[in-house]
């Protein structure tokens, strides 16, 4: 089992549904995945993250994944205070193969100046650059889009986004790339009834 994340609130998160003999399958700096009965979790410690894909899903927006059901925030977080783990499950997408890497290696090159997470004033270059490029690449144009809607979500929320190769899937059924973990700060200010929520779900 992977141990990227530690403590009692992740012990308890593995011994409840839906997790709860769920298969480690991968993960990466803040985001781990489980597999069950071939259903996809994605546990997270990134809120503003979470909340921008699930905003986006319920829009429709096709290039981001499709979340089948949001768990919201499940667990207070065992790294820091205010923040929590938050749980989804998602559809199967698929990496890039190797001309598509080489492809979008440059456009993400172009569109970041090699700098994966920018925050304030960068991201509003950052869009300006998403902006000029869909006006050329209709065929990027919705995933462009996103990524313009992601800056603007993480402005909103005085947060990051993370723009790199490895955030990037395609599901192959409709052609489309995907952007899977876009921003990257944990924060994000959950409702009084999640609050309630949680408290209801949290061992004594």
């Amino acid at each position: 089992m992977n141990r990227l994340f530690n403590g009692p609130f992740y012990d308890q998160l593995l011994s409840q549904p839906p997790l709860r003999e769920a298969k480690y399958f991968k993960h990466g700096s803040s985001t781990i995945l489980f597999t069950k009965d071939d259903r996809l979790f994605r546990l997270t410690r990134q809120g503003c993250g979470h909340n921008f894909i699930g905003q986006q899903s319920v829009l429709n927006n096709p290039h981001v994944p499709r979340v089948i059901e949001d768990f919201g925030p499940v667990s207070p977080s065992d790294e820091g205070d205010g923040e929590f783990y938050w749980l989804a499950e998602v559809e199967w997408l698929q990496d890039l193969d190797s001309a598509q890497l080489q492809s979008m290696a440059t456009i993400i090159s172009d569109l970041t100046d090699d700098e994966p997470q920018l925050y304030g004033e960068d991201l509003e270059d950052f869009a300006s650059r998403c902006l000029d490029l869909a006006d050329k690449r209709v065929d990027l144009r919705g995933f462009l889009n996103t990524l313009i809607a992601a800056s603007a979500f993480a402005r909103e929320h005085q947060a990051m986004v993370d723009i790199k190769l490895d955030n990037i899937m395609f599901r192959a059924m409709s052609n489309e790339f995907v952007v899977a973990d876009p921003i990257c700060d944990h924060f994000f200010e959950i409702s009084d009834a999640q609050r309630a929520q949680l408290s209801m779900r949290i061992s004594p």
